[in-house]
């Protein structure tokens, strides 16, 4: 007997959106914050070195908490909303294991401290987000995505270019490595397999049953 692949709609209220991403915060959050080893930064190549700070670009980066429900709410149906739920949840399992067992955090503070906004803007990141889950990028996974899913759609350009926008907002306010952007692209574009060899077949099976 097949499970019905719709777990979530499509709600009314905006707000409900953020609601859906709470079980995927938390975990987030525990595999950031409650470490087995001790995090790592990693030498940084040519390109972190010579990469500016871009501060003006923080609120791009931040902008991420509501890309992703806007992403949601952008949908076209139950079925896509799902699709999107199971695969950024598929994509933090992936990256939580990077996180839980080999943590990567980044020098964030050498490049914050010198303005009073983006100091501002640090210790809420700290306590929001400790810098012990650099690698993958989740960000950059998940805008990959939010960018496949936007393809072709009403707005697609404006998720486009703000998807990408919040990716390459990740190496240059200094919160990512690159190599962390190219594992998040790694991360996505496994995803995309995933859908095709597990969750195509699950809605095909429902479909079926149903």
């Amino acid at each position: 007997m097949s499970l019905d692949y719709i777990l979530v709609k499509k709600p009314r209220c905006f707000l409900v959106y953020y609601l859906y991403w709470v079980p995927y915060t938390l975990v987030y959050e525990a595999t950031n914050r409650f470490l087995l080893f001790p995090p790592t930064q990693l030498e940084f190549t040519w390109l972190d070195a010579n990469l500016p700070f871009v501060s003006f670009l923080v609120p791009v980066y931040v902008s991420y908490l509501l890309f992703g429900c806007l992403i949601l709410a952008n949908s076209k149906d139950n079925q896509e909303l799902n699709d999107l739920f199971y695969l950024t949840h598929f994509q933090l399992l992936v990256c939580a294991l990077f996180f839980v067992f080999f943590p990567v955090s980044f020098p964030r503070h050498e490049y914050y401290a010198g303005s009073a906004f983006t100091k501002v803007f640090l210790d809420f990141w700290l306590w929001f987000d400790a810098p012990n889950n650099c690698f993958p990028s989740l960000h950059t996974a998940n805008c990959a995505l939010a960018i496949h899913y936007s393809l072709g759609k009403k707005w697609q350009w404006l998720f486009c270019f703000w998807g990408g926008m919040i990716i390459v907002s990740t190496v240059l306010c200094k919160q990512h490595y690159i190599v962390d952007l190219a594992a998040g692209l790694c991360v996505y574009l496994l995803s995309i397999r995933f859908k095709e060899w597990v969750l195509d077949p699950w809605k095909g099976a429902a479909g079926a049953v149903a």
